[in-house]
């Protein structure tokens, strides 16, 4: 059979394009191929996203995220995985503490989401409800509740509970700490560096089950009574105040503490309630507070809400400005200080991002992920089993200090020659912003103290 030059070329044409077809249609292969054989590392975080707390711990593991995978993720003999995050909402920051909601959240994620691995936690009673689930699924669970009991439920049961490590300074660390700054603020006031009086201090936890450490069964048998006396300190009043106060106010708790001339409170917060509780010490009338002068006592002590300063979200707008004068303390770069070589740099990252200031807990999670990832190339494998040797050796300098575990799977701190992860102090001033006056590096001196009236002191240095 002959074909004319016309018919040839229309051949050729013809197969030129079933070619660039076929080679199209390679290439899209090629794409969907790679697409679904992209290998990922499944980290499930059991959040409370209802609050800025939960979304501040969320936001600082998606930094790290983001920054381990775009330096080409995890490799495992010889594949590499990108590190995805999966979330679920325990609203555990809210005052009812919903525990269910916890428990719902780890089975969830192991369960139906096939998570790798657990990185979150919040609230202790929470925290100490999830534990036995990631144990009987065998799934490394790191967590960050303040609860001591976290690592006695590894010590009681170690085989059977080794998935558990608490990447945060448990409560009875926190006041090795944090009690050395009201006692040494105590001496600035009688070496009269400070121009105040604070020998009356009441103290006050939320009803949690990390408090319990300090607060006991109140009164003068709490753990802390003793201390704070022997410190100098008339503790006027010991307890727990309620997350969510009868008739939607704290005025009756206030005059009680009024009617016993206290001069300070130190209060112990984990959630939500506190802006109510700030905003009540700031509009209630201490007139009956004959010790004060019928001013407001000094307010200082961990409140985490108190911690946050940006565009996202800012204590002070949420207090109306009833924080001005509130003392809180923290862990890690909160506001730009040089803890470790990476804190600042992980500050500027963060509020970069996303607007406002990392909490307490932002350092240690963003940390979590970076020490986990090196345990799984350490163990070049996804099992946990595997992996858990290699996170008992972890030596990771994070951007809130050292991190180290016991055999417990608890946070080592040592305090000599200086914290491994220091405390921090700031305080609210009447510009609407935070100042950094204090860390335990440097627990003798103190900077931008706002007094009452408003004076600012520079610096002072107590001597002991």
């Amino acid at each position: 059979m002959s074909y004319s030059k016309k018919t040839k070329i229309i051949i050729s044409a013809v197969v030129v394009v079933i070619v660039i077809v076929a080679i199209i249609s390679a290439a899209l292969y090629m794409q969907q191929t790679q697409k679904t054989t992209t290998q990922y590392i499944l980290i499930g975080m059991p959040l409370p996203l209802n609050s800025p707390i939960g979304n501040n711990m969320l936001d600082s593991a998606q930094l790290a995220v983001d920054q381990i995978n775009s330096n080409g993720g995890v490799t495992i003999n010889g594949t590499h995985y990108y590190l995805k995050i999966i979330t679920y909402d325990t609203e555990e920051a809210d005052p009812s503490i919903p525990v269910s909601n916890g428990v719902s959240a780890v089975t969830a994620l192991i369960t139906q989401d096939h998570v790798n691995f657990l990185i979150g936690g919040y609230r202790s009673d929470v925290v100490d409800a999830e534990l036995p689930i990631a144990a009987q699924y065998h799934t490394i669970y790191i967590t960050f509740g303040a609860d001591p009991e976290i690592s006695t439920f590894v010590a009681e049961n170690y085989s059977a509970n080794k998935y558990i490590f608490n990447g945060f300074v448990n409560s009875t660390n926190q006041g090795l700490q944090y009690g050395l700054l009201p006692v040494y603020m105590l001496l600035a006031y009688k070496e009269k560096l400070i121009p105040m009086n604070i020998t009356n201090f009441a103290i006050l936890g939320e009803q949690a089950a990390w408090t319990k450490v300090d607060i006991g069964n109140g009164g003068e048998s709490s753990p802390l009574y003793k201390p704070f006396e022997e410190a100098g300190f008339n503790v006027t009043y010991i307890n727990y105040f309620p997350l969510s106060p009868p008739g939607g106010s704290y005025y009756s708790l206030f005059s009680t503490l009024a009617n016993l001339n206290t001069q300070a409170i130190y209060i112990l917060a984990a959630g939500t309630e506190t802006p109510l509780l700030v905003s009540n010490w700031n509009s209630f009338n201490w007139s009956a507070d004959k010790a004060t002068g019928g001013h407001k006592p000094i307010l200082m002590g961990a409140d985490v809400m108190a911690e946050m300063e940006g565009s996202t979200y800012n204590y002070f707008n949420a207090t109306n400005g009833g924080c001005n004068g509130e003392f809180t303390f923290g862990w890690g770069p909160m506001i730009p200080i040089n803890i470790t070589n990476s804190s600042i740099p992980f500050y500027n990252e963060f509020y970069a991002k996303y607007g406002f200031n990392p909490n307490f807990e932002s350092g240690f999670v963003y940390s979590a992920v970076y020490y986990l990832a090196q345990a799984i190339e350490k163990a070049q494998s996804l099992s946990s089993d595997a992996i858990i040797p290699y996170l008992e050796q972890t030596n990771y300098s994070g951007p809130a200090g050292l991190i180290k575990f016991s055999p417990s799977h608890g946070l080592i701190i040592s305090l000599k020659p200086v914290p491994s992860v220091p405390a921090v102090a700031m305080q609210w001033h009447s510009d609407g912003k935070l100042y950094l006056i204090w860390t335990s590096l440097n627990p003798l001196t103190f900077t931008n103290i706002q007094l009452p009236n408003g004076t600012v002191i520079n610096k002072v240095t107590v001597i002991v």
